[in-house]
């Protein structure tokens, strides 16, 4: 046997310890070639059963082999289990080419030379995967031999089993996890399915031992998923049609349907149905909104950092607020975070359009940042050497500017925006169907001031629709996964038929789920294999119009771009009845209180030289678990928007700190005591708990490691599905006509540009990255953020010096106010001056005049 070929025994068992003892077990330890480790995953319903099926691991022997026992971490069910152990394989086998998996079911048994014939097999044929001939042993002993297929064809499993199970399987763990692993949304059917994307790889080797080698017991009496009528086996049937019955032709179709309904009573049911939607024609975004009582007009301090005019459309769309009736006052401070020491001429042209237009910017340029500070009213951190700021530095310096802008202005509402999000998000309705939707956004934001008042609301974090606030390397694989799925699908149908409408199919899997869109859930691990389905983009759009369409948008997917599985809020949402205690990032947070912008900074970890992502979050939890306040997340949604971002290679350093700063999320929210409330100068604070340092390390490690656990298996699928879709185009199909050769173009294209970002080096620097953080890291972090947090404070005793210099960006505000809005009569009425021309000449006084309005201006809080 070749010295680099490792076997490994992987062995899901639940609520059945004795047959595991009696049957699976000591025919792995009965094999002639011994394996190298063994992983036997428990996924028991009660904690009884489960402490018996360790025990009975624990007391097990089996010469030569390493012995892990697991607890099945993913989702519940034998797919979740198989896919913990595979998880497991990869964190501790190194290279996944030269480790090999036998799957046992806990109720099957091998021949002592299974082993040795699969590996002499793989070894004399250079094989990926073998399958062997198997016994299928029903009531009373009854055999009858079953012989697998002798070449591995996706279209054999689209209609039926042709005779692999997981106990006569032995795969190559880098195959397996280029195919995706077990399907975790299939209850039954996970066989089947797993065989046809393994098979959709090209140049995968696939070969058949030449004797019997398991014993499958198919006995009635034995609890089964595949039993005939029951649950698992008919949502595993039903699941399996919805995910495949588009690449079936009707031939294909009848005969699944036949045979399933012959064998085990399987009826097919409508998929995605159309739903009534009850809201009525033309009702708003919140139709719950109209009939709540209003409260008072809100003044609204908008707050964002630019660099350069990126922000313009963002400007524009809240210039729209002016008018609002529901708003006494808008103003938007804008802090320019930019490199150089000097201000952009853009980003100033961009203001002075913006206030000619009637809105009131207040700019805080680059050479304002290094005056204040210089003074030490807010921190630097690189401005005054010409460096960009980390999002986390940029955070806070805008939040001390808000402050002082807003704190002596009773009542404001202070609203933190990034720069690339647009106010009309994306709705969805019941039927599926999606469109950009202005929303009532000051309406909102009145009624939000009635928790407000009530006590239970002082930060509301709003959501994101279109795309992700997140590397696209988290969101890339079940886009993938989209596309192969759906050019399977147009491969089926005619270029000049119409294409299909299933957004309300698309819709059913949204229901309930918060990370449909996200390759790297720590929950939701049973959607990364269910596709999505392409949608007219308008009524009529043919198949082959449909083709070209993605294949020129794929490349968005680089960008960040959701073109399968963009973000969308539900049309009928009330935001105020729909609060969760989720913290979520904060690129669209509304601050009632504003004395939580001075109580803490937006604190990130420093490691190799460069800041973690996620401070946002890190924030929200210090506001609510040691400053007391109440931080919840709303559907009061915005719209992320990605047009300027170009297709880019995979940013490496971004994926690793959004790792880092997952796992230091995720430790402080899971130990809250390692951090005690502490009364400090000046107000709140915190101080550190020492006894709890160790317990911290301890769980970042693990979150780092599991968040990098789940990029590992997103990253080697995407590898495999580049392979699958560059096979598609190679593919005999109508795709290959002159007409629709732009498209196969961009797709190769695209395809090239994944295999080169998507390489083992690329992963091994991640990883080696991740693994850098260290506990003098960890250490110096805690250690820290409570001066981190003590200085913020400190430097928010200068809010009413930094107040002050608003004062020549309010003069040129008013001045642009007044000669937009009023004539000059109308201008010495409100002024009470008699000598014509004084306002156009005199901005101090009209500014003067404007805030005395302001300040006098009823407002509630």
């Amino acid at each position: 046997m070749n010295a680099r070929l490792e076997l490994a025994v992987v062995v899901a068992t639940a609520d059945r310890a004795d047959l595991l003892a009696n049957c699976a077990l000591p025919s792995v330890a009965a094999q002639t070639l011994a394996p190298s480790q063994v992983v036997v995953v428990d996924d028991s319903c009660s904690p009884r059963n489960a402490e018996q099926t360790e025990r009975c691991v624990r007391d097990w022997n089996c010469p030569g082999a390493r012995i892990a026992f697991l607890c099945n971490r993913r989702t519940k069910g034998a797919a979740g289990a198989w896919n913990s152990a595979l998880d497991h394989l990869l964190r501790h086998s190194g290279d996944p080419s030269s480790v090999y998996v036998a799957i046992l079911d806990d109720d099957d048994r091998w021949l002592p030379e299974h082993l040795a014939a699969c590996a002499a097999a793989i070894q004399s044929h250079g094989l990926d995967m073998v399958a062997t001939p198997f016994w299928r042993i029903e009531e009373g002993d009854d055999r009858r031999l079953v012989q697998p297929p002798t070449e591995l064809l996706a279209a054999d499993f689209l209609t039926g089993n042709p005779g692999i199970q997981g106990s006569n399987l032995v795969c190559r763990l880098g195959v397996l996890l280029e195919a995706g692993l077990f399907d975790e949304a299939l209850p039954s059917c996970t066989d089947r399915d797993l065989c046809i994307r393994i098979a959709d790889l090209p140049d995968m080797a696939y070969g058949v031992a030449s004797r019997p080698t398991v014993e499958h017991f198919a006995c009635r009496s034995r609890q089964r998923l595949s039993a005939p009528g029951s649950h698992a086996k008919q949502a595993g049937l039903y699941g399996f049609f919805r995910k495949y019955r588009l690449r079936m032709s009707s031939e294909q179709r009848a005969s699944f349907a036949r045979r399933a309904k012959e064998l085990f009573g399987w009826q097919e049911r409508g998929l995605g149905e159309q739903r009534q939607s009850h809201r009525s024609a033309g009702g708003s975004l919140y139709p719950a909104l109209e009939k709540a009582p209003l409260q008072a007009p809100v003044h609204l301090i908008v707050g964002v950092i630019a660099d350069g005019d990126d922000v313009r459309d963002l400007l524009a769309d809240i210039c729209g607020l002016v008018n609002d009736p529901d708003l006494s006052g808008l103003d938007v401070v804008v802090f320019e975070n930019t490199t150089g020491t000097a201000p952009g001429a853009a980003l100033r042209r961009l203001v002075e359009q913006e206030r000619a237009a009637g809105l009131r910017v207040h700019l805080v340029d680059r050479q304002r940042h290094r005056a204040d500070a210089g003074r030490g009213w807010v921190p630097d951190d690189g401005a005054s050497t010409g460096e960009y700021l980390p999002i986390a530095s940029a955070r806070t310096v805008l939040q001390c500017y808000l402050y002082a802008f807003a704190k002596d202005r009773p009542g404001s509402v202070v609203w933190i925006v990034d720069d690339d999000m647009r106010l009309d998000p994306l709705a969805i309705d019941e039927s599926g169907a999606m469109k950009r939707v202005r929303q009532p956004l000051a309406q909102c934001v009145r009624q939000l001031r009635r928790l407000r008042a009530a006590g239970s609301l002082d930060v509301a974090i709003g959501l994101n629709t279109g795309a992700p606030p997140l590397p696209f390397a988290s969101t890339i694989r079940v886009q993938l996964v989209d596309l192969a799925a759906s050019l399977f699908w147009l491969r089926t149908l005619s270029p000049s038929q119409p294409l299909p409408d299933l957004r309300a199919e698309n819709a059913t899997l949204r229901e309930g789920r918060a990370d449909y869109y996200y390759d790297l859930s720590r929950k939701e691990t049973d959607r990364l294999e269910s596709p999505f389905w392409l949608t007219p983009e308008h009524d009529g759009e043919t198949a082959g119009e449909a083709f070209l369409r993605i294949a020129a948008e794929a490349a968005r997917m680089l960008a960040g771009d959701q073109v399968f599985r963009p973000l969308a809020v539900a049309a009928n949402t009330d935001p105020l009845r729909h609060a969760s205690d989720a913290l979520r990032r904060g690129g669209n947070t509304f601050v009632f209180d504003v004395e939580t912008l001075r109580l803490a900074p937006n604190p990130a970890p420093m490691v190799s030289g460069r800041r973690t992502r996620r401070s946002d979050m890190i924030w929200a939890l210090l506001q609510r678990r040691y400053f007391g306040r109440k931080v919840v997340t709303l559907p009061l949604a915005l719209h992320h928007d990605r047009f300027g971002v170009a297709p880019n290679t995979l940013d490496k350093n971004c994926v690793v700190d959004d790792i880092r700063g997952y796992a230091f999320f995720s430790a402080l929210d899971d130990l809250p005591d390692v951090f005690l409330a502490a009364r400090a100068a000046g107000g709140p604070g915190i101080r550190l708990n020492e006894e709890r340092i160790e317990d911290f390390t301890l769980l970042i490690d693990k979150y780092a490691e599991e968040r990098l656990a789940a990029f590992r298996l997103s990253f080697h699928r995407v590898r495999g599905l580049a392979k699958v879709l560059a096979g598609l185009l190679r593919d005999d199909a109508w795709w290959r006509h002159e007409c629709y050769q732009a498209g196969v173009k961009n797709l190769r294209a695209f395809c090239r540009t994944l295999e080169s970002i998507y390489t083992p080096a690329t992963l091994k620097r991640i990883e080696h990255e991740v693994q850098l953080l260290g506990s003098d890291n960890v250490r110096g972090f805690l250690e820290a953020l409570p001066q981190t947090v003590q200085a913020h404070q400190d430097r928010l005793r200068h809010y009413t010096e930094l107040a002050r210099d608003f004062e020549p960006e309010r003069v040129a505000n008013a001045k642009v106010v007044a000669k937009r809005l009023m004539s000059p009569r109308a201008e010495l009425r409100l002024l009470g001056c008699g000598k014509e021309g004084v306002a156009l000449t005199d901005g101090s006084l009209v500014y003067k005049v404007f805030d005395f309005w302001w300040k006098r201006s009823p407002q509630p809080g």
